[in-house]
């Protein structure tokens, strides 16, 4: 399933929750003040130190626009129960919440069309990290479809809980990173008008600070 929405100009993004209800609480107030259109989330909602069940019912109240990620697929399937913190139920509510979800979102923007997507496009276990290069890189074969795609000229995702802006031939990755209290926590805003993403501290005692401001580039020319 796939869920295509209206044109967006600046959006708030959440990385990977991981159950963290009570932060995400925090983080969903901070954007309130922040004039945004929507505010996105990556997936991988479950298997964390928190609440699965709060932090589900705070996403699903607030409309908060997700997507699923590789740990509610596993979840779902009853797979890989054996990862910290797992999530062992949920209830009906929360359940019917993940069965709906869909893989993918699109978005219209005055740059283009954004994905949003957990890991890259379909592929919701793919490591696209900083640092990747190389061999890494040509072992991810939805970046490449995502590249060559005219479609498409953003692609905003999650998994690897790092946040970083990467510009590729015909795409621009955004990773919004994650609110899990084990990484560096942060939240996101993407300004499709002014081509500027902002990240912004999760963790409590610093909320909605300013980590760093960079430029959205458009993508590079593709050969």
């Amino acid at each position: 399933m796939v869920i295509s929405t209206a044109r967006v100009g600046r959006v708030g993004v959440i990385g990977d929750v991981h159950c963290e209800s009570e932060t995400l609480s925090r983080v969903l107030d901070a954007l309130e003040s922040m004039d945004v259109d929507a505010v996105l989330c990556v997936g991988d909602l479950v298997d964390g130190p928190g609440d699965a069940d709060a932090a589900l019912a705070v996403l699903e109240e607030r409309d908060v626009q997700c997507v699923a990620g590789n740990h509610e697929r596993w979840f779902l399937d009853g797979e890989r129960r054996d990862v910290a913190d797992a999530t062992e139920s949920v209830n009906a509510r929360s359940e019917a919440f993940l069965r709906g979800l869909p893989p993918l979102r699109f978005y219209e923007t005055a740059a283009g069309r954004a994905l949003l997507c957990h890991g890259v496009g379909s592929d919701d276990e793919a490591w696209l990290r900083p640092d990747t290069r190389g061999y890494a890189l040509q072992d991810i074969p939805t970046l490449r479809e995502l590249m060559l795609d005219d479609a498409i000229q953003f692609m905003i995702g999650g998994h690897t809980h790092e946040r970083m802006v990467r510009v590729f031939p015909g795409l621009t990755v955004v990773n919004a990173g994650t609110i899990h209290r084990k990484d560096e926590q942060t939240f996101t805003v993407i300004d499709f008008d002014a081509m500027k993403v902002s990240f912004h501290s999760a963790a409590e005692p610093t909320l909605g600070n300013l980590i760093e401001e960079v430029d959205l580039p458009p993508p590079d020319p593709t050969d």
